[in-house]
């Protein structure tokens, strides 16, 4: 079977022996009474890719009075950007799901200081259905203003509600638990926790300080208020035009073994800063996870070249980033009413910098 110029749905239909509903249902994702078998369903597949079928989005958006277009939006911020790996990991889930679903993402900034009323405009323009929001201030007004436009607005990772705003959050209070909780398993007690330092505190990083100083008030690990390292502890305090959380991971680690009784183990704000610790151990000769253990928060593919690897609780992020565009073209198709919301619970993924606390004097 040879490719054909302009192949269109009936062409497909004719060819696979089918009706152009079934057809239409299977290659275009249309919505109706339509049953198909699975062997039907590869059967149109298969003759579609050999006849070189493409769906008419022109065609598709006269059809839906839709662009089959999604934005994705970063507010500018010095730690926000789609080159940075985490909010990279978000955009690899939310280009599957796009793709999955036959739509197509229009990144509306990468690292620029793109303004958010250029959401707005372009919903306005029908340049695009919907709006994917990464790491967007809590209760901002411009979003208060986008959603007057349009309620398809889907937030990812943003942590506090804001009334019709529908997000994917992360449960960073379980995620701490969780970390400390693996620690006392494997024998710690005397956990530090090494929190962020900047001024100006994103809300997950407040979020996961407030979680821990939670487990020491209920008794999970040691209540020593000395074991919490963040702004008020770090001196000097870094800014954002600095490598902050190297110089976090740095200082976290200096501030503890400079304890009376240093932790046996740390648990990390982020991994970056776990990273940061696992080095500076190795420069002052502290073994981890012999003398040490870390965990961080955050699951990166830098961690894979660290050695040890580092242990890590799984913001499952790309996972997030699938689900929110999922929930995003569920409101355009209007399969879901908003504001919708969906929390993702935290996995603990081990590495090699976890172990038994050693004994004094032991080996």
């Amino acid at each position: 079977m040879h490719k054909k110029n302009n192949v269109t749905l009936k062409t497909v239909a004719e060819t696979a022996g089918c009706s152009i509903a079934v057809v239409s249902t299977v290659l275009n994702g249309a919505r109706g009474n339509t049953k198909f078998s699975a062997s039907v369903r590869q059967r149109i597949l298969d003759v579609a890719a050999e006849l070189g079928y493409h769906p008419n989005f022109a065609s598709r958006s006269l059809k839906t009075r839709r662009s089959m277009t999604l934005g994705i939006y970063v507010q500018p911020k010095r730690w926000r950007s789609l080159s940075n790996d985490y909010e990279m990991a978000i955009f690899r889930g939310a280009e599957q799901a796009a793709r999955d679903r036959r739509y197509n993402l229009l990144v509306l900034n990468i690292s620029s200081r793109e303004l958010p009323e250029s959401c707005a405009e372009k919903i306005a323009e029908a340049r695009i259905d919907g709006v994917i929001l990464i790491h967007s201030d809590s209760n901002a007004e411009w979003i208060d203003r986008l959603l007057q436009v349009s309620t398809n607005i889907v937030a990812i990772d943003q942590p506090d509600a804001q009334t019709g705003l529908s997000r994917v959050v992360f449960d960073n209070r379980a995620a701490i638990e969780l970390a400390v909780k693996e620690l006392v398993k494997a024998g710690h007690r005397r956990i530090g926790f090494a929190g962020g330092c900047l001024a100006e505190l994103p809300r997950d990083s407040f979020l996961r300080e407030e979680a821990f100083r939670a487990c020491q008030r209920n008794g999970l690990c040691d209540s020593d208020p000395a074991l919490l390292f963040n702004g008020e502890t770090c001196v000097p305090r870094p800014t954002v035009d600095e490598r902050y959380c190297e110089l976090e991971g740095e200082r976290s680690f200096r501030y503890f073994m400079a304890l009376p009784q240093p932790p046996t183990a740390i648990v990390a704000y982020n991994s970056l800063v776990g990273i940061s610790i696992l080095r500076e151990a190795r420069r002052s000769g502290v073994e981890i996870p012999r003398d040490l253990s870390v965990i961080g928060l955050d699951y990166l593919e830098l961690i894979n070249f660290t050695d040890p690897t580092l242990s890590v609780i799984d913001h499952v992020l790309t996972e997030m980033g699938r689900a929110g565009t999922e929930m995003l073209i569920d409101l355009i198709e209007q399969k879901l009413s908003a504001p919708a919301l969906r929390c993702f619970m935290p996995v603990y993924r081990p590495g090699k910098t976890v172990a038994s606390p050693r004994t004094a004097g032991g080996e």
